[in-house]
């Protein structure tokens, strides 16, 4: 059977809420309108540090691929110059040793400038390759260096926006909590000590002190009240707790 609480305090008021309301039930159910009102944009606001935290790591990512297509795009580009330079170099050599053959005096001499020559012209074809695919890489990681760069931009302009949104709605949040923060305290003010006290501790162990009772059961926890006590909770007359979760029961009809 629902357990019964009953005190003078907790008496019939004048009829400031619910027909034959206990005095107390009314303020009750204000005081967790406001706590749950309250609870729901404190969560909102404890969230946005972590949503502006999220966006700033997002940006760092960005900014660490394009960092990163950059690095590798600045040094295919100097490894294309230092290969280009060995290429000039190998071609001097060439000229030079060229040159030498119509000087040399033994045939000797001439065949080894020859197999010297030869092996300059085949390093430099091999060098005009790598020139040449390193061209192609570097045209290719500019693109990409292209790419990641205008991604990077837009997360910083998309994160600037979204930031200023956030810190906006955060500071609409903490005006509005002080507001109803101060409600809050004065309606809890309106309410009998002991009550004031139960409401709280039920709030803290159970997230919700005060629930309606539907299809005879208690909506708190789900628990099928006796059809007497139901009946009596109906009446809205008298401080009634579930036998199960010990919330505070009442009948919103």
């Amino acid at each position: 059977m629902a357990s019964m609480t009953y005190s003078p305090a907790h008496d019939l008021s004048p009829s400031d809420g619910l027909s034959g309301m206990w005095d107390g039930l009314d303020k009750l159910i204000e005081l967790q309108k406001l706590d749950v009102a309250i609870a729901k944009l404190d969560a909102e606001a404890r969230a946005i540090p972590k949503a502006i935290e999220a966006l700033e790591g997002r940006l760092d990512k960005a900014r660490e691929a394009f960092e990163i297509a950059k690095g590798r795009s600045d040094q295919i580009q100097k490894e294309r110059r230092a290969k280009e330079r060995e290429l000039e170099e190998s071609a001097q050599n060439a000229k030079k040793k060229q040159a030498r053959l119509f000087e040399i005096k033994t045939n000797e001499e001439y065949s080894a400038v020859l197999k010297e020559i030869e092996a300059l012209k085949t390093k430099s074809s091999q060098l005009e390759t790598e020139v040449l695919e390193q061209m192609e890489a570097a045209d290719l990681t500019s693109k990409t260096v292209a790419e990641a760069e205008r991604i990077f931009k837009t997360a910083q302009l998309d994160v600037q926006t979204e930031r200023r949104e956030k810190e906006a709605r955060l500071a609409t949040l903490q005006k509005d909590l002080a507001g109803l923060e101060a409600t809050r305290k004065g309606q809890a003010g309106r309410l009998d000590g002991d009550l004031l006290r139960l409401y709280v501790r039920l709030m803290k162990s159970r997230d919700v002190a005060v629930v309606a009772v539907a299809d005879g059961s208690c909506q708190g926890c789900g628990m099928t009240l006796t059809p007497q006590a139901y009946n009596e909770v109906k009446r809205n007359d008298r401080m009634f707790t579930c036998p199960s979760c010990n919330r505070i029961l009442y009948f919103p009809g």
